[in-house]
Parts: structure tokens; sequence; C-alpha cells
């Protein structure tokens, strides 16, 4: 009986690996796709409303979802701290690395970004948030391409490598 509890928790447990990691895969595409609406929102306050850097941080911020509104909160903070862009960029990047799915390529793109808020005019700036929305459509693209082929696929490896671990140590 010891055994079959024991069995069971193996698979279970990498099954639920499995099912974590296809989630991100899953939630990244989503997650890029509000970065972009997000970055949308902070080009229309930077251009039209003539806002203020960290005021418009904050009101990107109430505008777009979950972990991506805490990398613009994160920003708007720091940048009140009186840390430059590039500082407070680099801050809000490392707090949505832990908190998100999103990886290195739409990271880069909001590291560099970051380097060029608040360090030119308006529409120096427009234009930079302009290409990063290109790069970031290309990566929303991988995106979605890499979670056609990996997600259902780390689902079933969770599961067989448990059921291997099972096979091996029984």
């Amino acid at each position: 009986m010891i055994r079959f509890i024991g069995a069971a928790l193996v698979v279970a447990a990498s099954t639920g690996i499995g099912f974590r990691i296809a989630a991100d895969y899953r939630h990244r595409p989503r997650q890029i796709r509000s970065l972009m609406h997000a970055l949308r929102v902070l080009r229309t306050e930077i251009d039209f409303t003539l806002t203020p850097l960290p005021l418009a941080l904050v009101r990107t911020a109430e505008r777009a979802d979950a972990p991506v509104a805490h990398f613009f909160t994160v920003c708007a903070e720091h940048l009140e701290l009186g840390e430059t862009p590039a500082e407070a960029v680099t801050a809000g990047v490392a707090e949505l690395r832990g908190r998100s799915a999103l990886r290195g390529p739409e990271l880069e793109v909001l590291s560099a970004l970051g380097g060029t808020l608040g360090n030119s005019d308006r529409q120096s700036q427009c234009q930079h948030i302009d290409a990063a929305l290109m790069h970031l459509s290309h990566v929303e693209e991988e995106a979605r391409e890499a979670q056609r082929r990996n997600e259902r696929l780390w689902q079933y490896l969770g599961f067989l490598f448990g059921l291997l671990l099972v096979v091996l140590l029984y």
C-alpha cells in the first residue's frame, strides 16, 4: 500500500512539473500581447497627453494586466526614488523575470527601451516604442509557435517521466 502511494506521488509530482512548464508556454503569448498593449498605452500617454514619465508609467500600470502592470508600477516607484529610467526599467525587468512567463527576447526589448525612455524628445521616445512593438510582434509569433510545439509535449513528458521513475524504482 505504501509503495502504491509513493508511486502515485511520484507520478503526480512529475505530472505537475510538466503541467507547470506547459503553463509557461501557454501564458507567454498572452503576456507578450499584454505587454504590447501596455506599451501602446504608454506611447499614447507620452505622445498625446504629454504626461511626465513617472505618471505615465502609473497610468499604464492601471490599464495593464497582472504581471505586466507590476513591471510598470515598479518602474514608476524607482523613478520616484530618483533613479534614472534605465535603472528603473532594469529593476522592473528583474521583478518581471520572476513573476511572469516572459523570457529573454521580450525582456531584452524592455531593457533596451528603458535606455531611451526619458532621455530624448517625445517623438524619439515614440519611435523607440514603435520599434519595440514591432520586435515584440515577431517575438509573439515565435512564442505562439513554441506554444503549439511544446505545450502538450511537456504535459505528456511530465506524466511519462513519472511513470518511468516508478517503473525503474519498483
